[in-house]
């Protein structure tokens, strides 16, 4: 039996196949436990665009077929042509780099700012988060299509501190995994202390569609860690609940004793779906101290819902605490809100935690009530914030950005913007749909978020990224009024996640142009002179 698929709606249609799942609020009549209202910051659009032209990393991957990035929502984004006439018009077109403004991509990072993989087969089934070494290398990960029986393999990249491949990672900076020619994907990365890196995603029986998470580790050259997995690096964690069904691995952390934390979601039959939660000892089985079996799953199940519930991000306390971020479905098609569980260390459900250990927020600002959370983060100071996209159209959906900051009991903050929420839209094009797929916390507590805005519906779009104060507030220092919009050429192009190198920002993504699809880095500048906002 084939694994079970549902709809998350804002990724563009060339990067994502498996559907996802839209969310919204959960009710305190229907769920133990309160959900947050409230006001939510809107704030304003922005229409200007960087046109870069870059070359390909050279030297890519020489095999065949085509995968198309997958699970992205679908998005918005405003057509070139109209978006920099508005920018000339208000005097704003310029060299992205002439004024070393923060935002604009570094110069002195790959070709222009920006590095590809130079790959025509990439694909996504989550958006990956890249990591940054402690010695400034950056990882990446994805699937890409290997031409041959197993369909799809895992791709594990490095790139030099300056994007440049580095050649020390499996000799060409680029690793690929095959979890014994079943159809494979990496979701998330983590990084040990011990430099060697876990790579986590999902693999599928090309025989009967039943899916697993999947696990590997290597070692810091890109060879797979023979101390993990039983001598092969590479490890199967079944969830199997309900049968014969499909598990699907999105987030990844590393505890400070070498366990992994891999979450995910799980069918535990064929018509529900809940977060799952599995934690790996260091050699890679199943640690029995957690929930006795190593293996959690945590169900919302609102009345009337399809009990959808995704699990796609990870990220552990001080206190050892793992907080699961994700999805709830709340009812009707399309409606569902951002999530969020905490677990104990032994597994269980933490009642302290919003009084049942899960808790949701909706923004229901559109008539779906369909709001989708992608990337969930601790702040240096134990603040919890969820980044994803909110529909707030009237008779069409409409996704925008949306962010939610909770203080550590669960509770939202009310020093973020309105009731602890804001909303930024792009708006490329009207009801163009626009979705963070990660965050970052910047060394003065702003918050930085990557992503996507569609500039023709469901089909095309570009990577946009924003910055905001600690107060919720856009950065009026970053691009222009706190937002930016690169267009990478191609058809569509997406960052998918974000991270810092130093006091620079590193974000990841993919470009497409016809049916071939690329990995790509670039390297967005920050100075931290004016940072406190006395410019």
């Amino acid at each position: 039996m084939g694994s079970v698929r549902r709809m998350r709606t804002p990724l563009p249609d060339k990067f994502t196949e498996r559907p996802r799942l839209s969310c919204r609020e959960r009710r305190e009549s229907e769920v133990s436990g309160p959900s947050h209202d409230g006001g939510v910051s809107v704030l304003g659009a922005v229409t200007f665009i960087d046109v870069t032209s870059v070359g390909p990393w050279q030297g890519g991957l020489k095999r065949g077929g085509m995968m198309e990035m997958r699970n992205f929502p679908r998005w918005g984004t405003a057509s070139r042509a109209k978006a920099a006439a508005f920018a000339m018009t208000a005097g704003l077109l310029a060299s992205p780099w002439a004024t070393g403004n923060d935002g604009d991509l570094d110069p002195s990072f790959g070709v222009a700012g920006v590095a590809f993989m130079g790959l025509t087969a990439a694909g996504l089934e989550l958006p990956p988060k890249p990591v940054v070494q402690p010695d400034g290398k950056i990882l990446i990960c994805s699937m890409l299509s290997s031409g041959g029986p197993s369909a799809d393999d895992m791709l594990i990249a490095r790139f030099n501190a300056d994007g440049t491949p580095d050649n020390t990672f499996d000799f060409d900076g680029k690793v690929t995994i095959d979890f014994d020619g079943r159809s494979d994907g990496c979701n998330a990365l983590a990084l040990q202390a011990n430099g060697k890196i876990v790579a986590i995603g999902t693999s599928t029986n090309q025989m009967d569609f039943n899916s697993d998470f999947a696990a590997a580790r290597l070692n810091a050259d890109g060879s797979l860690d023979q101390t993990f997995g039983a001598g092969t690096g590479k490890v199967l964690v079944p969830f199997d609940v309900g049968g014969n069904l499909g598990d699907t691995a999105g987030g990844v952390a590393m505890q400070p004793d070498g366990k992994i934390i891999v979450v995910g979601w799980v069918n535990v039959d064929t018509a529900n779906v809940d977060f799952g939660v599995v934690r790996l000892l260091p050699d890679g089985t199943r640690d029995t101290t957690f929930n006795s079996t190593g293996r959690v799953t945590v169900a919302f199940d609102f009345p009337g819902s399809g009990n959808l519930d995704q699990g796609d991000s990870v990220v552990i306390d001080a206190a050892g605490r793992i907080l699961v971020g994700g999805i709830a479905d709340t009812g009707a098609a399309g409606a569902a809100d951002f999530a969020l569980a905490r677990l104990l260390p032994n597994g269980q459900l933490d009642p302290a935690f919003d009084a049942d250990g899960r808790l949701t927020i909706g923004f229901d600002l559109g008539d779906t009530r369909g709001d989708l959370s992608y990337q969930t983060i601790l702040q240096s100071d134990g603040k919890i914030v969820m980044v994803g996209a909110a529909d707030t159209g009237s008779g069409a959906i409409n996704n925008d950005v949306a962010i939610a900051r909770l203080l550590p009991d669960g509770s939202p903050d009310p020093d973020f913007g309105i009731g602890g929420k804001v909303v930024v839209p792009f708006d490329l094009v009207t009801n163009g749909s626009d979705v963070a797929t990660g965050v970052v916390e910047d060394s003065v507590g702003r918050l930085i978020m990557a992503g996507v805005g569609l500039d023709a519906l469901s089909t095309n779009g570009k990577a946009i990224a924003l910055r905001l104060r600690p107060d919720g507030a856009l950065d009026q220092t970053f691009g222009i009024f706190g937002k930016k919009i690169y267009d990478f050429g191609g058809d569509t192009a997406l960052f998918s996640g974000v991270a810092l190198q130093g006091t620079q920002i590193i974000a990841s993504g993919f470009r497409a142009i016809g049916m071939d699809a690329d990995n790509l880095v670039a390297r967005l500048q920050v100075d931290l002179i004016f940072a406190n906002g006395f410019d």
